[in-house]
């Protein structure tokens, strides 16, 4: 037996360099994870840029200076353990220095990162101190590589734009997307709720990719994951502040996903005093009082096929609760049983703590209502 087991750690090792070998190349340019991760917390700006085309359904070069179409403001705290991922929809209008008034996605081709930066200062009264660029590639090579996320689709997504070589094509259901198909997924817009129902959209394939990349079945393809995707990332984080970020990455703090709060109106039109209660609790670390009534709130009832008898008696507990109650029918059942808010997390807890059910702080939770729950199967 002692004989063996120099041998089986030999294997083990080598299983780890044959894991681990994809990353060789990032780990050169940026070096190892810092175990001591963050010491304070880092306000970064991540934003996915859209194709730029030369001709017709011919994508250019990549320079990371196409429209932003997903612009996330990204708090990394080490304090409270958690990452707070703020979207902010495309069709905010903003005025850029220089520029006058546009949506804040034309930032990015007027001016870069620096333009972006300071527009979303602009609207969200935080400066973010770093930005991480990403293109398109970078999501087909990091799907792919990791063997496709499952996500529930909610309803048809059809959407052809042959000039762009875009099609979208994806029947209600839950299912595994490969890069090719989480594009579709991430960039339809084209219903009511146009680039907000998008967001959304992304909220959830986020979370389903997290839970996929650490994962028992994720975790053996991360690496490759990884390494595919630098390759089509930008960013201007020193090669320490990447190693504590990865450190602190390696912790698995919380996710927090927020929607910036607003409404429709001459594009999307924000909610100020909504806003500044986020800001007050996820970005400047301000106590806001625990004790929260949900007596006269509202809430979405969201419910698929299997779960419609049960709806009704969910229906009458959450109005015995004081509640308001919208119900919302979906044609395929939501992936988990769960209460959502777009907001500090009071109220979700609250209820989620009155039914027994798990709450979430994102930005999926349904427009026009404080809360929603979602029923599983």
């Amino acid at each position: 037996m002692r004989r063996l087991l120099p041998v089986v750690l030999l294997l083990a090792f080598l299983l780890f360099l044959y894991w681990a070998f994809p990353l060789v190349g990032p780990l050169l340019r940026y070096g190892l994870p810092d175990p001591r991760g963050l010491d304070r917390p880092l306000t970064l700006l991540v934003y996915g840029v859209s194709p730029e085309y030369s001709g017709y359904h011919q994508r250019a070069p990549e320079r990371f200076r196409g429209l932003a179409d997903t612009i996330l403001l990204v708090r990394l705290d080490p304090r409270a353990s958690r990452v707070v991922v703020l979207s902010v929809p495309r069709d905010v209008g903003v005025d850029l220095p220089g520029y006058g008034w546009h949506k804040i996605n034309a930032a990015n081709p007027l001016g870069g990162p620096e333009l972006l930066k300071r527009a979303v200062a602009q609207v969200v009264g935080v400066e973010a101190e770093r930005y991480v660029a990403v293109s398109l590639e970078a999501l087909y090579a990091f799907v792919d590589a990791l063997g496709g996320v499952r996500v529930c689709v909610e309803k048809p997504l059809q959407y052809q734009d042959k000039a762009a070589g875009l099609s979208i094509d994806l029947e209600p259901g839950c299912q595994v997307l490969g890069g090719k198909e989480a594009e579709g997924f991430l960039r339809f817009r084209h219903d009511a709720l146009g680039d907000i129902g998008r967001i959304q959209r992304q909220q959830a394939f986020f979370q389903a990719l997290k839970e996929k990349a650490l994962s028992p079945a994720g975790l053996p393809h991360l690496p490759r994951a990884l390494a595919q995707a630098e390759a089509h990332v930008r960013t201007d984080l020193s090669r320490e502040e990447v190693g504590r970020v990865l450190g602190f990455a390696l912790r698995r703090p919380e996710l927090v996903s927020l929607l910036l709060p607003g409404h429709f109106g001459n594009g999307w039109v924000v909610d100020r005093g909504a806003l500044a209660e986020l800001r007050a609790r996820y970005f400047e670390g301000q106590a806001l009082p625990e004790e929260v009534s949900l007596r006269g709130r509202s809430v979405a009832l969201v419910y698929g096929p299997s779960s419609r008898e049960r709806a009704h008696e969910v229906a009458e507990r959450l109005r015995a609760l004081g509640l308001r109650v919208w119900e919302r029918p979906l044609l395929v059942d939501p992936p988990r049983t769960e209460v959502l808010e777009n907001g500090p997390g009071l109220l979700a807890r609250a209820l989620g703590e009155a039914l027994g059910v798990p709450h979430r702080v994102s930005g999926e939770a349904l427009l026009g209502a404080d809360l929603t729950l979602r029923l599983g199967p």
